[in-house]
């Protein structure tokens, strides 16, 4: 640190990084946020161990209807696949895991026409918001979610219904090996649409359970029937193994818990398209531009110029001073004379003893100076002064004036 900069060129270094660095982490949140809260947050529904989640529906089904070969990619696996999207889930994505499956089944049907597989599908759309406790590892409630977005996770169109427990029950005939659920003592969620068949459904037609055209994929409107807090009757174990096996029976209602949706990439954004391919390699190359100038900048410039004086101090700056002034007021031409004039009586003072200065005088003791006098009174620009001047000069050293 020096007087004229407050900071050291070290801290300024520190604080100019670290702000970039500050900067560009609080733009990579902002763009990749809900990835980030997805990774580094809440657990997939299908490992939460809160009221809300399904982590006992899970063990449940890995203990009593376990697939028979191990799984590694569950969307293309023949067993019941469960989907548990979040609210934050995007219809799209589930629609394509949907579309998927039953891509997977018309597949199988024109590859085997004895037993094609038939990859059913169980939607288990969310119902509850949760949050964290401060220093606890617990979760408590904190609403619903929006009902009417929630609904357009079902690959159909629906409207949302609320009934009352009594007035629903076991509505499909074509599933004998249904059962009815221990009902919360609350309104239950339900759908209702012309491509949404009731299996488990109220009195108005609104399905809990439904099926989705003839097809092989299945929504659970209410996810309190098969969540952990409803898993703790154990009627309703009884009844979510029965589920199982009415919509998959040449299986014996085998199932596997898909995940992908909780780590799903969420919506498009500037700051995504910029720091994912194929526009990285654009974005680091302008990164590295920024700081190869500003690396530039400090080394051209330098510590700080001092302010210079409006008048600079001693004899030569006088009489540049001077010099400019004359310059200034035109008065060049007039100079000559007057040095002749000042000269003449400097050089008398020291080389004459008494009497009047005169140039013929000095003429005598040392010839040339006549002449240079002559020049210097005749001089109308500053460049013959300036000559005459230093013709003048070397007289003087060659007499000792």
């Amino acid at each position: 640190m020096n007087p004229s900069s407050p900071f050291a060129v070290r801290t300024v270094v520190m604080l100019v990084i670290g702000g970039a660095l500050l900067l560009l982490a609080s733009i990579l949140m902002s763009g990749f946020g809900d990835e980030i809260a997805r990774a580094a947050g809440d657990a997939p529904a299908a490992d939460r161990k809160d009221g809300a989640g399904y982590h006992a529906f899970r063990r449940l089904v890995d203990a009593v209807q376990p697939p028979r070969a191990a799984v590694t990619e569950p969307i293309v696996a023949s067993p019941i696949l469960i989907l548990t999207p979040t609210a934050a889930s995007r219809p799209e994505e589930v629609k394509a895991i949907v579309d998927r499956r039953i891509a997977l089944a018309e597949k199988a049907g024109e590859d085997d026409d004895t037993r094609p597989l038939r990859y059913p599908t169980l939607l288990i759309l969310p119902k509850w918001r949760v949050e964290k406790l401060p220093l606890q590892d617990r979760v408590q409630r904190t609403g619903e979610v929006n009902g009417t977005r929630v609904m357009q996770l079902i690959p159909t169109r629906v409207e949302q219904h609320t009934e009352d427990r009594g007035d629903i029950g076991v509505a499909a005939q074509d599933y004998p090996g249904l059962r009815p659920f221990a009902l919360p003592d609350r309104p239950v969620r339900a759908a209702k649409g012309p491509a949404l068949y009731p299996l488990i459904g109220a009195r108005d037609g609104a399905a809990v359970l439904g099926q989705v055209g003839s097809g092989d994929t299945f929504v659970l409107v209410d996810p309190d029937l098969v969540n952990n807090r409803a898993l703790a009757d154990e009627r309703n174990a009884r009844a979510a193994l029965a589920m199982l096996r009415a919509i998959d029976p040449e299986h014996d209602g085998r199932a596997v818990f898909d995940k992908s949706l909780h780590y799903a990439r969420g919506d498009r954004n500037l700051v995504k398209l910029l720091f994912l391919p194929p526009f990285l390699g654009v974005t680091l190359a302008l990164i590295a531009a920024a700081v190869l100038a500003g690396i530039a900048a400090a080394g051209r410039f330098g510590p700080p110029v001092a302010e210079k004086r409006a008048v600079a101090a001693g004899k030569r700056a006088l009489i540049d001073n001077i010099v400019a002034l004359t310059r200034l007021a035109g008065r060049t031409p007039q100079v000559g004379p007057r040095y002749a004039d000042t000269m003449l009586e400097v050089v008398s003072r020291r080389l004459l003893i008494g009497g009047t200065p005169s140039a013929e005088r000095l003429e005598r003791i040392h010839p040339g100076y006549a002449d240079i006098d002559r020049r210097l009174r005749d001089a109308r620009t500053e460049s013959e002064a300036l000559a005459a001047a230093r013709d003048l000069t070397a007289w003087k050293k060659e007499t000792g004036a």
